[in-house]
């Protein structure tokens, strides 16, 4: 596992602490600005790596980031965000997303 990974990891760790902390008031806004805070991290850290590709890598993390904040909020069930957890890594395994 390559150090922007690990990055990437810390900073997921974190955001699920920050949510776990968050005034329930503000919980909505909370749980979509955490999340596009972690996709902003994941962007910088990608484009500091030459040898990642940028663009399968930011679609796993934007399919990631839909799937977390649609499952945060109760729009989709735990078990259905499990689904598309494994479809989206199987689509990452297979190659999706990767530049030709």
């Amino acid at each position: 596992m390559s150090s922007t990974w690990i990055i990437i990891l810390i900073g997921m760790i974190g955001g699920n602490f920050l949510l776990n902390v968050a005034p329930v008031g503000f919980y909505v806004e909370a749980v979509v600005i955490i999340n596009l805070l972690i996709l902003a991290l994941a962007f910088f850290a990608f484009r500091r790596d030459p040898f990642i590709d940028m663009r399968a890598n930011m679609l796993f993390m934007i399919g990631l980031t839909v799937i977390n904040i649609m499952t945060e909020l109760g729009m989709m069930s735990t078990t259905l965000s499990w689904v598309a957890f494994g479809a989206l890594f199987i689509w990452s395994m297979m190659g999706g997303g990767r530049s030709r």
